[in-house]
């Protein structure tokens, strides 16, 4: 995936982007932490997912230039919430 085929992000602040990304973590590591069932952390765990690729679109679109490391990430990421997507989670 290149810088260009990355989708601009939507008007959502950064801050606002990255507070969400932080939320979804927090929220994922809380049910980790009590054991709770794979019904309950895989949305959690995609909801993680979702954020922080939206917080490395954002930060792309706004001129950072991310490490081909990164971006080979941000590819498998997005790969992984098509998945998501597919299966209607």
């Amino acid at each position: 995936m290149t810088t260009s085929a990355v989708p601009a992000p939507t008007t959502t602040s950064l801050s606002q982007v990255f507070d969400d990304w932080q939320r979804a973590g927090a929220a994922l590591r809380t049910a980790e932490s009590r054991g709770a069932c794979d019904d309950e952390v895989l949305p959690l765990a995609e909801a993680v997912l979702r954020t922080r690729v939206a917080v490395l679109r954002d930060r792309i679109a706004a001129g950072w230039q991310p490490s081909d490391e990164m971006m080979r990430d941000l590819e498998v990421d997005t790969q992984l919430m098509l998945e998501a997507d597919a299966r209607g989670t």
